[in-house]
């Protein structure tokens, strides 16, 4: 058996339904009740109006059936919509008044036993005899984290952290409880410390130390070869107890189970009681340090549950008591809990034969009675005591003990068998109630009033089944006469008890009732072994669900679910079950109790004394008349064959409209395509109002989903289950159902829609599952949706609606990450040293960092930002150490980065497809899957088909939820292999790097409607651009796009006089940057080259300096060599202190004037230094030379050639430099035009041209220009452009 596995055969119980369908928003179980009771009577302010303004009609049960018979789909989906109370005709039932029924209450079936001992050791599996050639106890260790989950009894202590499965003996599974001592010693155990642990199972640690405990004695006891190390294990986890004993078996990951002998166990035993007190004197200090071990001692429990095995037959009388005296000591047992059920029958009956009066007599020589009531009995003369009274019905006489007995037998007709029954539920707590209970206190057993619950079945809205904590109140004096002649060990006392009467018979009841429940045998037959039946469980939801889930095994799982629907649908499944069968249909009454087996009187304590004094005379009280007579006035009697039925009849609507909507999603669950939401929440609401039907109870009525869809409101008022208006059907030739989406439920609380999938979807795939899922829901049902409130000032609504979608796939992202760091951080706590003190400073650190971690939990927003104190209770949760606090979060080598980068992370890994998940998003959560639905949407809403926009709204989306630091992979490692893919918690990326906008071409974010109008704009600028004499701008292309400059012949409308001079200048300057503004001609190649190395030259700037003079041209040097020096000098940055470096505007007009008025013989700046003797001019050169524009750099972009050093310092032109020839201009234009043409690595190759190779990629790198990594070196140009073979040219 699995260490999770539960046992095969469970007990069964009234209205129990699967934590699949468990709902949150739950009908309460009172409101149910009220209904029943009081039929109309329904508070309107909690329904929905509309249902409540609706008539309700009734439909016959006939017509129901025939309609089932018929297979009428189409008006079994009609009747859907429509509200309707089910009335019974006559012909299905009995008249409980009819004296040809006969009545019978004698088979009884024990169904729970549960055996719990007080003294430390194996006492439960102690059987009676000294040998037992057949005894067997299996002793199983695999399964520590199996769970205990007997409903019923108390254990006398909390089972929290106690509770270990051991194995079996006989039918029975033994467990090791972990019990307080003073439970040992007979006192009360509800006062002790309860153990921190929301489950019954012993902690690792806990369970490691109990399994030293057993190796050891099995070892002292010399068991097989069973062997143990000296001393105790350091590492108490169950890997290292492989290396400390061979008990779990020889290999490491071997499971072997011990069938040990009655020998063999007692030997076990002994040791155990012996030497425990030594284990623990002799265990280390830390094993002892949470006092677990000293507190507390193992004693067994031996529990059988949903065996059904049928008990206190006359004919097999002393064969039981033989059983049971055999099978247990009762020594120190101290409480058996057994629920003991018992089969109320009703058969109509074909002929009655009367049973001789003389056998009656002899039978009972103490006398025959004429009532059940002491007071009021006589004796009767039976041969002369009338046998019917005037209606037919049998008078009835009774034993001394006022048991019935028969007078006469039924004789059945051919084929016939029991009558179904259900108890009428409206007066039900009339069994539950003293109706002579005077008020002044607690009855001797119970209250005037015990609390029971109501669960109806099969559509009938007041008919069904009941559970309780207590019995009818009928049991009590019968209860009351059992305990009576029971003796308590304490009763021989000579020690006056001084308490009053009541208070004395409550202290010395050895049987206590603890809960009872009635309903039909037949559900034993539709559910076999295991707790629910087919239909209780929900498949279909579960299947559908399968077609949102990601991961293989995920998928795996929701294909096996998909296969067991095609197998059989959940009500066909069940209609295989009661079709053609013969199986019990009796009226099952069981009832829990607790005896108190320590209170007994020694000699007693014995199974033959139980079985005959207390097992016996308890399962035939039911028998009794005032049982009996009491529940004929409350139930409801159905033909033989017609209550399984019944359900089938009632919820045929709901079965049609289940069939219909796997037929019309089948194909979906082949494909893998996802069913539409609203589908699935439809199905799973349907599947819960047929579970209701099925079990009666309010559980499993999601109010959210299900109030709106009138299901629950329908089951609970009518028992018929309806639908609203929300759902409506197809006029087509094959009806299917449809749902209106637009008013689908909106939680009031959260906008999100309404759900009630969410149990199935958790415990089938996972919690981050669900997540996505119903974010996707979100996302998918807020179209046309959105908040007025968000974003509002977006003018934009399709903007708007993106980044909104964008939001909603970020909270599941942030619901990821609350998931990583909770479980991390929970699972580095868990691995806290035990040996650190509890007020130490390692455990201050534990402390601290579990609050930390709670209170950035409990932060609704910005989890991942620095408001509220998110950030510092994130550090102090995460970072394990506390000197490294002041660090902050572990940081990833990648950190930090932009938003921007954050963004384009998430774009790729949606780009690559397929199901893995890598950083950024986390394994198990949901983010990947509805990011990539967001971002769809987002792309859908924005009319656009690329990402530029979508990263801008990303940014935008992190913006509005704070976003400002993300978990992100492992550092890599320095060996070979992929590098870390996998989100850890312990390390993070700060997005706190700003985005230079420079790098990459501006993103405007725009939705359709501004699209159009930018479109509109665009045509403008395409029929611009066809005209070389329209405006143009710098700023509208980059560097990389500067070929679509060149068909334009205009100066860039960057190109201005207006920062450059005063008003009013006449200088030669000024006249100079006037000439070449009104004489620019873009169709010249010198022109268009000065505006091209212009703009080159605004992109390197503020490094356009240069060094001093190099040591090794001091000398002296001429001609090529200097030249050579000036082209592969490097690019310097500008002294602090100068300024004027940030307006490329300006460079791009003052480099552009500085080349054409030095090419142009007729322009001002010649004719000055024509005049002047080739001089620039102070002005000149005081206006441009601090800001690099002169003839050194000319040189440097090999559009002037160097002569001598001075070029460095006072360069003349004609003496320390030249211009080039026409012929070699006209050269460097091809070549720069050439490159800029060749796309996209050209303009990378044009900037190498200009500036060499280290420059180049500087500012290939600023401006986001292609580069190929290594550029090929040019030939040399032409010796008139004065170049040297050494100078890189492409």
């Amino acid at each position: 058996m699995d260490a999770n596995q539960e046992s095969n055969d469970e007990v069964y119980v009234v209205g129990d339904v699967p934590d699949e369908l468990h709902a949150e928003d739950a009908i309460a179980h009172k409101q149910l009740q009220r209904t029943i009771a009081y039929d109309d009577h329904i508070d309107a302010a909690n329904m929905i109006q509309a249902f409540a303004r609706s008539e309700r009609k009734d439909v016959k049960l006939s017509t129901l059936e025939n309609e089932y018979n018929a297979q009428l789909t189409s008006r079994a989906l009609g009747r859907l919509v429509r509200r309707q109370r089910v009335t019974i005709d006559k012909r299905y039932i009995h008249d409980v008044a009819d004296a040809n029924l006969a009545w019978a209450a004698n088979e009884h079936f024990i169904d729970l036993i549960v055996i719990v001992t007080d003294k430390i050791g194996l006492h439960a599996i102690i059987p009676q005899t000294d040998a037992d050639p057949s005894y067997v106890f299996k002793l199983d260790l695999h399964q520590r984290h199996r769970t205990w989950k007997s409903k019923h009894g108390d254990l006398g202590f909390d089972t929290a952290g106690r509770m270990l499965y051991i194995g079996t003996y006989h039918q029975e599974e033994i467990w090791v409880a972990m019990a307080p001592r003073t439970f040992t010693r007979g006192e009360s155990a509800t006062g002790t410390t309860d153990i921190e642990s929301s489950s019954s199972t012993l902690s690792q640690e806990h369970f490691c130390m109990l399994v030293t405990m057993l190796a050891q004695q099995l070892h002292a006891g010399g068991y097989k070869d069973i062997q143990i190390r000296e001393g105790y294990p350091e590492k108490l986890t169950q890997k290292d107890m492989r290396a400390y004993t061979n008990i779990f078996g020889h290999g490491l990951t071997d499971r072997e189970v011990h069938e040990m002998t009655l020998r063999e166990v007692k030997t076990f035993h002994g040791l155990i009681v012996s030497q425990y007190a030594s284990f623990i004197r002799n265990a280390p200090k830390e094993w002892l340090d949470d006092n677990y071990l000293r507190d507390n001692v193992p004693i067994t429990i031996a529990v059988r549950y949903g065996q059904n095995q049928e008990v206190c037959r006359p004919d097999h009388f002393e064969e039981e008591a033989d059983h049971w005296n055999r099978l247990h000591r009762y020594k120190h047992v101290r409480t058996v809990t057994v629920a003991l059920a018992t089969h109320i029958q009703c058969v109509p009956v074909g002929r009655w034969e009367v049973n001789d009066v003389g056998k009656i007599m002899a039978e009972n020589i103490e006398g025959v009675y004429d009532s059940r009531v002491l007071d009021e009995r006589s004796l009767v003369d039976l041969r002369r005591y009338p046998l019917l009274d005037d209606a037919g019905h049998e008078r009835n006489i009774y034993d001394r003990n006022g048991h019935r007995i028969p007078r006469r037998h039924a004789i059945l007709d051919d084929g016939v068998s029991t009558a179904g029954m259900l108890f009428k539920l409206r007066n039900l707590h009339e069994l539950f109630e003293d109706r002579l209970f005077d008020g002044g206190g607690d009855s001797d057993i119970g209250s005037s009033k015990t609390e029971h619950f109501a669960y109806p079945i099969a559509c009938l809205a007041n008919i069904g089944q009941f559970q309780a904590h207590g019995v009818m109140h009928a049991f009590i004096p019968l209860i009351h006469n059992i305990n009576q002649s029971l003796t308590m060990e304490d009763e021989d006392s000579d020690d006056d008890i001084d308490m009053d009467g009541a208070a004395a018979d409550h202290l010395r009841r050895i049987i206590v009732p603890i809960s009872s429940q009635g309903y039909n045998a037949y559900v034993h037959r539709v559910r076999a072994k295991s707790r629910f039946h087919d239909v209780q469980k929900g498949m279909i939801t579960a299947a559908f669900l399968g077609t949102h889930v990601t991961g293989q095994a995920l998928l795996n799982r929701a294909r096996d679910l998909k296969e067991l629907c095609q197998i059989g649908l959940p009500f066909d499944r069940y209609h295989g079950k009661i079709v053609g069968a013969e199986f019990d249909q009796s009226l099952r009454l069981e009832n829990v109790y607790t005896i108190q087996v320590a209170k007994m009187r020694r000699g007693d304590r014995n199974g033959r004394f139980i079985f005959k004094n207390i097992i016996y005379p308890l399962s035939r009280t039911t028998s009794h008349p005032s049982i009996l007579e009491d529940i004929k006035r409350h139930v409801v009697i159905f033909k033989q064959d017609v209550l399984p039925s019944i359900v089938e009849w009632t919820t045929y609507g709901i079965c049609t409209a289940l069939r219909s909507l796997w037929d019309m999603h089948e194909s979906n669950l082949e494909t893998g395509l996802s069913i539409p939401h609203y589908y699935v929440e439809l199905t799973s609401a349907l599947e819960r109002a047929l579970n209701f039907s099925h079990t009666g109870n309010p559980k499993v009525l999601s109010r959210g989903v299900m109030d709106p869809l009138w299901l629950s409101l329908s089951c609970v008022a009518d028992g018929m289950p309806c639908l609203s208006p929300l759902v409506y059907t197809s006029s087509t030739e094959n009806e299917m159902l449809r749902v209106r989406r637009s008013d689908w439920p909106v939680s009031t609380r959260t906008a999100y829609p309404e759900v009630c999938t969410k149990r199935s979807l958790v415990l089938n795939y996972g919690v981050p599952q669900f997540n996505a899922y119903h974010a996707i829901f979100h996302i998918k049902h807020s179209v046309g949706r959105l908040p007025s409130t968000f974003e509002d000032h977006i003018a934009d609504r399709s903007v708007r609606q993106a980044l909104y979608v964008l939001s909603l796939a970020f909270q599941v992202y942030e619901s990821d990450v609350r998931m990583l760091v909770s479980s991390s951080v929970a699972a580095s706590l868990a691995d806290f040293d035990p040996d650190s003190e509890a007020d130490g400073p390692q455990a201050a650190v534990r402390l601290q960092r579990t609050q930390a971690l709670e209170a950035w939990l409990k932060l609704k927003e910005g989890i991942m930002g620095y408001q509220n104190r998110a950030h510092t209770n994130l550090v102090l949760a995460v970072v394990t150490e506390p000197d490294f606090l002041t660090d902050g979060l572990p940081s990833s080598v990648h950190s930090p980065k932009s938003a921007e980068w954050f963004a384009e992370q998430i774009l790729s890994v949606i780009r690559l497809g397929g199901t893995s998940t890598r950083a950024p998003f986390i394994t198990g959560g949901g983010a990947l899957a509805i990011m990539r639905i967001a971002v769809d949407e987002a792309k859908l809403h924005m009319g656009v088909k690329d990402d530029g926009q979508i990263l801008q709204l990303i940014v935008r989306a992190m913006n509005i939820l704070y976003i400002m630091y993300v978990p992100w992979s492992r550092d890599p490692s320095s060996q070979r292999g992929r590098p870390p893919i996998t989100v850890v918690h312990d390390s993070w990326i700060t997005l706190g790097t700003p985005h230079r906008t420079k790098d990459r071409q501006s993103v405007v974010i725009a939705g359709p409607s501004q699209k159009r109008a930018a479109d509109a704009k665009h045509s403008s600028s395409v029929a611009a651009e066809s005209n070389c004499r329209a405006p143009w701008s710098v700023t509208d292309v980059s560097v990389q796009d500067l070929h679509l400059v060149l068909n334009w012949t205009t100066l860039p409308t960057e190109w201005s006089l207006k920062s450059l001079f005063p008003h009013g200048d006449k200088s030669y300057v000024s006249e100079t940057y006037t000439w070449v503004r009104n004489n620019y001609d873009g169709t010249k190649s010198l022109h268009q080259t000065a505006i091209i190395v212009a703009i080159f030259f605004a992109a390197a700037i503020p490094n356009v300096l240069h060094e001093p003079l190099p040591e090794h041209l001091r000398d002296g040097g001429f001609g090529d060599s200097i030249t050579n020096a000036v082209r592969s000098s490097a690019w310097c940055a500008p002294p602090s202190d100068r300024k004027g470096f940030k307006l490329p505007n300006q460079f791009i007009t003052m480099m552009s004037t500085f080349i054409i008025a030095l090419y142009e013989p007729n322009s001002p700046l010649r004719k000055y230094m024509n005049d002047n003797g080739n001089k620039l001019g102070a002005p000149w050169t005081s206006k441009h030379g601090a800001k690099g524009i002169k003839p050194f750099n000319l040189v440097r972009m090999g559009l002037a050639n160097a002569h001598c050093t001075k070029i460095y310092t006072s360069p003349l032109y004609g003496a320390s430099w030249s211009l080039l020839h026409d012929s070699d201009i006209e050269d460097y234009h091809t070549r720069l035009v050439r490159h800029l043409r060749d796309q996209p690595y050209g303009p990378y190759s044009a900037l190498v041209f200009v500036f060499g190779e280290n420059k180049a990629k500087s500012i290939a790198k600023d401006n986001k220009v292609k580069g190929r990594g290594l550029t090929r070196k040019a030939d040399g140009m032409s010796g008139g452009v004065g170049s040297s073979k050494k100078r890189r040219m492409v």
